[in-house]
């Protein structure tokens, strides 16, 4: 698990150059850091699935308010921004093979999501 986060918090600040120990801290403010580390509490809470609570111990001093505010954020901008949303793509890319399932659960996960739908099919 330490891998995973200290792999992501590396590719999220290079995407946007930012320093990697201020991503992981809770003393910067500038720009960039922001938006890195935003990316990086977003992946660690949907992806790999650490609580907000749990966020303290990947990031120093975070609270869970914070983290929960981080992530609503970024899903905002994911929506409304393309260049941000080709940044998070090229992050994915790049995670995938650091996934915490192993290769194969994508591929059960969108095979999953098929049957959900054609399960939802039959009963209307």
């Amino acid at each position: 698990m330490k891998n995973i986060v200290k792999e992501a918090a590396r590719l999220s600040a290079n995407l946007y150059n930012a320093d990697i120990k201020r991503v992981l801290g809770n003393d910067c403010r500038k720009d960039e850091t922001v938006k890195a580390k935003r990316m990086l509490i977003y992946y660690l809470f949907n992806f790999v699935e650490i609580s907000h609570n749990q966020m303290k111990l990947h990031i120093n001093k975070l609270n869970h308010a914070t983290s929960i505010y981080h992530c609503t954020q970024f899903n905002k901008d994911l929506e409304e921004s393309d260049f941000i949303a080709m940044k998070f793509a090229h992050f994915m890319g790049e995670m995938r093979a650091y996934s915490i399932y192993g290769e194969e659960f994508e591929e059960k996960k969108r095979q999953l999501e098929k049957l959900k739908i054609e399960i939802n099919n039959l009963k209307k």
